[in-house]
C-alpha cells in the first residue's frame, strides 16, 4: 500500500474547466468529476437547475503523492479564495 493523499474539491460548475487547467499544470491527470450535486452548507440549500447548469455544483476529487499536493495546495487555496467552494484534503492508503 502507498500512502496518498485524497484531495476533495466542491465548486460551482462553472468553474470546473479551470480547476481542471490547475490540476493539469500540476501533472494531475486523474480525477473524477460528480456533476449537479445538492447540498445545504454555509449559503443555505444549493440544487441544480433543471434548464442549465449554471447554479450547479460540482464534486472533483483525485489522489497523489503527498510531495504533489504539498506543492499546488497554496494554488488550491488561492482558487478556492478567488471562485469560493470547498477543499477537504484527507490522508489515504492506495491499494496497489
Amino acid at each position: 500500500m502507498i500512502n496518498m493523499k485524497k484531495v476533495e474539491i466542491i465548486i460551482e460548475s462553472v468553474y470546473i474547466n479551470r480547476l481542471l487547467k490547475l490540476l493539469k499544470g500540476h501533472e494531475i491527470t486523474g480525477y473524477t468529476i460528480i456533476k449537479d450535486i445538492a447540498g445545504c452548507g454555509g449559503h443555505g440549500l444549493k440544487t441544480a437547475d433543471d434548464v442549465t447548469d449554471v447554479f450547479s455544483n460540482n464534486y472533483l476529487f483525485t489522489v497523489c503523492e503527498e510531495e504533489k499536493f504539498l506543492y499546488m495546495q497554496e494554488d488550491i487555496r488561492s482558487f478556492i479564495k478567488k471562485y469560493g467552494g470547498k477543499c477537504i484534503i484527507s490522508d489515504v492508503m492506495l491499494l496497489k
